[in-house]
């Protein structure tokens, strides 16, 4: 006689439910996440991969932040420089005219201004410190109170900077440092000392309503110390423009990989959505089976074979 069982079956039922119910919940995962997994040991051997892409991506996006931060502390030094240079224009196109018109009336306001236009580039600030001061972010580098104070003569035209020779530098790649700042005494200690010079002749000597020959000679001298002013600013505009294209290039470096990297961990980590809805909903159908399987198992009995 054979005999008649149930319980092996149900049991094998039940445990391909249980089964079909964890590969359920993890479809379901995947499908809610867009992720394979969410943990390292459920990528097994992709794990190594994805740890360095994920280092590698946060190191680039440092390096991407970084830069876009330098190129904007270029672009005010751009700005910086340009106002140095316009403030040296306008003094000389002043002194022009002056010798032009055989007057000095308009010398002393001229020379005002242009202090007052070139210590407020020296001292700017960026972010909380110091933009021209190299290492010695926290002081300001051009120390002149106003005009009168910077044409003492007894003090020399370096003792009003304060800025140290340190320039700024940035890490753009592990093995590239790229120098990208600028100093107060580069830009502007030739500018401030034609104007040092002019307050101290004028000290010593007032300009007056008519020019003296000692007076136009001066003026012809500063004429020609503020042309070499202004082509040692052009220079500095032009090697600062040369950084900035330099840093952009680095950035478009790295958001190039940056796209790459992305790619390789979607590869990595993230699942084939279309996939993954169709492995859900065959893992739903074969739970819903396995429910109706072990429902029927259950309502089997030896009394409908008696």
């Amino acid at each position: 006689m054979t005999r008649i069982s149930t319980l092996n079956q149900q049991q094998s039922v039940i445990g391909q439910m249980l089964r079909s119910q964890i590969e359920l919940a993890d479809s379901q995962r995947q499908v809610s996440t867009g992720y394979k997994a969410d943990r390292y040991e459920g990528l097994a051997r992709d794990t190594a991969a994805l740890v360095s892409a994920r280092a590698i991506e946060s190191r680039t996006t440092q390096y991407i932040e970084l830069g876009q931060q330098i190129n904007g502390q270029l672009s005010l030094q751009d700005t910086g420089l340009s106002t140095i240079y316009d403030a040296a224009k306008n003094l000389r196109d002043s002194l022009l005219s002056s010798l032009a018109n055989n007057s000095g009336r308009v010398i002393v306001p001229e020379l005002d201004s242009a202090f007052v236009s070139g210590k407020s580039v020296l001292n700017t600030r960026y972010a909380g410190k110091y933009l021209y001061s190299g290492a010695r972010t926290d002081v300001p580098p051009f120390n002149a109170v106003d005009l009168a104070d910077l044409s003492v003569l007894a003090s020399p035209i370096a003792s009003f900077f304060d800025n140290n020779q340190q320039k700024a530098q940035v890490r753009m790649d592990q093995n590239q440092i790229v120098e990208y700042g600028v100093l107060a005494d580069e830009m502007g200690k030739d500018f401030m000392a034609s104007i040092k010079r002019l307050g101290e002749y004028n000290a010593a000597t007032p300009f007056g309503v008519s020019l003296t020959p000692a007076d136009r000679a001066i003026l012809q001298t500063e004429l020609t110390n503020l042309d070499a002013v202004m082509s040692g600013i052009i220079k500095l505009q032009a090697n600062n423009g040369f950084t900035g294209k330099r840093i952009e290039s680095i950035i478009s470096r790295h958001e190039s990989l940056a796209i790459v990297n992305k790619q390789l961990i979607a590869d990595i980590s993230e699942v084939d959505m279309a996939e993954a809805i169709t492995r859900f909903n065959q893992d739903k159908l074969a739970v819903e089976s396995s429910y109706n399987l072990l429902r029927q198992m259950t309502q089997i009995s030896l009394l409908n074979f008696l």
